[in-house]
């Protein structure tokens, strides 16, 4: 069966995002292994793994994979429980934290990934942030998760599209225009391929821009709007964005 692989943050794992329309559209079997809150790293590892597994049954050409790279600052590391004696602390009740990478599905596996944020209270991810996390470093990672994934799937001659969550290269703020320019950060950036990215800043400011009322969550009671689409919002940007993307690039 023809099939659709997707990965990302909370802007893709919903069953109402915008790989449920994509799929529907253009009648593939979806496997969503997006999962809320989830860094680059993991977006990457997850994608690369999955394709791994359906080559073993599937033609390339019968996959398309779909990425949307979430925020630079989050990061993920590599945690096995026998060389520690306390537990992790999961700061979102509702996330699976440690979580696996090759462990979705009826595939049972350690969950030796912790993710890390910089707004959580976890004691590790507290060391990372507070001493070893650079915007400069955090970059370079995400743009080499990016280029990991590009590279794995032109080798396998698996065809796929990529967008952002949020524009996280936005050229008009000063601070990551300096970090973009950085000699450690420019050479890599330049290697992206940025002809199979969506043509779009980023999945929120289009939403933002052309659906503000209806394609966005409406107010809470002290005022604070969240930057995630509404089920509204994500349809638009499947009809309009994603699926002409794919008729003009990928399946014409």
């Amino acid at each position: 069966m023809k099939t659709l692989v997707v990965s990302g943050c909370s802007f893709t794992f919903e069953p109402w995002n915008w790989p449920t329309f994509v799929s529907e559209h253009i009648d593939y079997k979806l496997i969503n292994i997006g999962m809320g809150s989830t860094g680059n790293g993991l977006i990457s590892k997850k994608v690369i793994y999955k394709v791994n597994e359906l080559l073993k049954t599937h033609k390339p050409e019968d996959i398309i994979v779909g990425v949307m790279w979430s925020g630079i600052d989050r990061t993920e590391f590599f945690y096995d429980p026998r060389f520690y004696n306390e537990k992790i602390k999961n700061d979102a009740g509702w996330l699976e934290n440690p979580t696996s990478v090759c462990g979705f599905g009826t595939l049972k596996a350690r969950k030796n990934w912790v993710i890390g944020n910089i707004h959580w209270d976890e004691e590790k991810s507290k060391v990372w942030y507070e001493h070893l996390h650079t915007d400069v470093g955090a970059t370079i990672t995400t743009i080499e998760n990016i280029l990991r994934t590009q590279w794995y799937l032109e080798k396998c001659g698996v065809k796929y599209f990529m967008s952002t969550y949020m524009d996280i290269f936005n050229s008009e703020n000063m601070k990551v225009l300096d970090i973009m320019r950085n000699v450690d950060v420019k050479y890599l950036y330049e290697m992206i391929d940025f002809d199979k990215f969506l043509p779009v800043s980023g999945c929120h400011e289009w939403v933002k821009d052309h659906y503000p009322e209806k394609g966005y969550n409406s107010p809470t009671k002290d005022g604070y709007v969240g930057i995630h689409p509404t089920k509204f919002g994500h349809k638009m940007f499947a009809e309009e964005v994603i699926i002409p993307f794919i008729d003009q690039n990928i399946l014409s």
